[in-house]
């Protein structure tokens, strides 16, 4: 029986997967159809999201509550924030950007959320958690629902396709970053509106340099729309959620639920843009769901594991 804990945990990886998913539709518009350069969007929507956010950690946890810090260290605080907002924002949006500027979104997508995968490796390379073959079966299952869920084209560059797993790898080392030391005291609020912050700002600078500017005046109602829901569920939503989550679970587990959010962006594109729902999307979709199962089953059996141990080593010292 799933337990109130197991199902808000769930409930906020749905919740934060399906903002995600959100994001692509949102952003193909305004980049495609309202003409926003990409890391100038990419800078407005993190700076102002990251803004907001710390303002509302102002307002309900006061100055102590906005400020970065670990262990009682200003400093290491600011530099914690900084590395997750290199990664998480700087990095993975900016190369998943130059990704989009060379491979259509669909093959972008598939190849950016590989990124589960590369954080079961590292987990295990770094000795976070074990790499299991339930766990390995899993991922790949992931990976090719993924794969039918979306409309692969055959064009695109060598060049897009690394792009797009350098944005994975990215995401993929943040997740074990925040998970070992890249932590602050604090809420994950502020730790989502610090990294949203520094990340925005750094592809603002990227976009100041490559002479990218947008006149406002132009947009139209449909793109102001496009634009707050981009920062507000998409962004302030979606990445204050994830954090939360990943301070509830492990590693391999959460990020097994980015599967989802191809097929949430697919599904947003069904309705919105009138694209054909298939046989393929449903197989897909089964594909997803099944790998979320063998991977969370294979964390539930290791949790396990470890309390029989716990529960042995006790039972010895009782006896001593």
């Amino acid at each position: 029986m799933v337990n109130r804990e197991n199902l808000g945990f769930i409930a906020l990886l749905l919740v934060a997967t399906f903002c995600m998913g959100s994001s692509f539709p949102t952003g193909k518009f305004l980049i495609s159809t309202e003409s926003l350069p990409p890391f100038f969007l990419g800078g407005v929507r993190f700076v102002v999201a990251g803004m907001i956010v710390l303002a509302i950690c102002r307002y309900k946890y006061g100055l102590a509550g906005v400020i970065p810090t670990f262990r009682d260290s200003m400093f290491f605080g600011f530099l914690n924030v900084t590395i997750v907002g290199i990664l998480q924002t700087a990095a993975a949006m900016g190369f998943l950007n130059l990704a989009l500027m060379r491979i259509d979104s669909a093959l972008a997508s598939v190849l950016f959320f590989t990124n589960p995968l590369w954080v079961l490796i590292l987990a295990h390379f770094t000795k976070m958690e074990k790499m299991t073959m339930k766990r390995l079966i899993g991922l790949l299952l992931g990976i090719f629902g993924v794969i039918l869920c979306l409309k692969l084209g055959k064009g695109g560059s060598y060049l897009g396709m690394m792009f797009a797993l350098l944005g994975a790898l990215s995401w993929a080392l943040c997740t074990i970053s925040v998970r070992s030391f890249c932590r602050i005291d604090s809420t994950p609020f502020s730790l989502a509106g610090w990294q949203m912050l520094m990340g925005g700002f750094i592809l603002s600078v990227i976009s100041l340099s490559s002479s990218e500017s947008y006149d406002w005046a132009q947009l139209s109602g449909l793109g102001w729309f496009n634009l707050i829901w981009l920062i507000i569920p998409a962004s302030i939503g979606s990445f204050s959620l994830w954090f939360m989550a990943l301070q509830k679970g492990g590693v391999s587990q959460t990020s097994s639920f980015l599967f989802l959010v191809p097929m949430f962006a697919t599904v947003f594109a069904i309705i919105f843009l009138g694209e054909a729902l298939t046989l393929k999307f449903f197989l897909g979709c089964l594909f997803i769901f099944l790998a979320i199962y063998l991977v969370n089953q294979s964390s539930k059996s290791r949790q396990k594991e470890r309390e029989n141990k716990t529960s042995s080593l006790i039972g010895e010292m009782i006896k001593d």
